[in-house]
């Protein structure tokens, strides 16, 4: 029974360290800008591999983020969590090493919004910072936000216009994929990074 113990114990340590050993650095996010997006590997969670099945196109997101940064110049990432567990998720304003913490492929792109587009942009999603989770995944509510919801809605902030009118479909709901965000023109992939190709590794 012991060994046995022992040898669980053994395999959840090394499973732990694989695991923390697989986060991307910040350093390798060449360039990186207040705007810019950064989209999670559809294999991080469960929930990440569910949400790039609903994409059409593009499956290899599951989640998807908007850089911002403090006065000192500090990133962090605004994006719509879903919570641990059973608690409630929300809009959280996280920093950078904090959601990169579980990713082992991630997708850097640039944002074509400038001057005060941009700013309307990254106002926006700061704004929704604490707004709850949307658990529903419904775009009849402005209240409450998944992942891609709060990109699309933030992009439509700063272009002034809703910028993905052609939204996902299926079995009769409207919404937006993740695909639908990182193909669209005014994204721009700027590298895809695996932790394998991180400094630190």
């Amino acid at each position: 029974m012991l060994r046995k113990i022992g040898l669980c114990a053994a395999f959840a340590f090394l499973v732990a360290a694989t695991t923390a050993a697989a986060q991307i650095s910040p350093a390798s996010l060449e360039g990186l800008q207040a705007g810019d997006i950064l989209f999670k590997g559809a294999g991080t969670a469960t929930g990440t591999r569910v949400a790039a099945g609903w994409s059409n196109d593009d499956k290899r997101w599951g989640h998807t983020g908007i850089v911002v940064a403090d006065e000192a110049g500090q990133f962090s990432v605004i994006h719509a969590d879903t919570g641990e567990g059973r608690a409630a998720g929300e809009v959280r304003r996280v920093p950078l090493t904090d959601y990169l913490s579980d990713v082992s492929a991630l997708g850097h792109y640039t944002v074509a919004l400038t001057g005060e587009a941009r700013m309307n942009y990254l106002a926006y999603a700061e704004e929704t910072v604490g707004l709850p989770f949307d658990r529903r995944f419904s775009l009849d509510t402005v209240d409450r936000l998944y992942c891609s919801e709060l990109v699309w809605r933030a992009l439509s902030a700063g272009a002034g216009e809703d910028v993905l009118p052609a939204k996902s479909e299926r079995f009769g709901r409207i919404y937006v994929s993740l695909s639908d965000l990182s193909g669209h023109p005014l994204l721009s992939e700027l590298t895809i990074l695996t932790a394998a190709a991180s400094p630190d590794r």
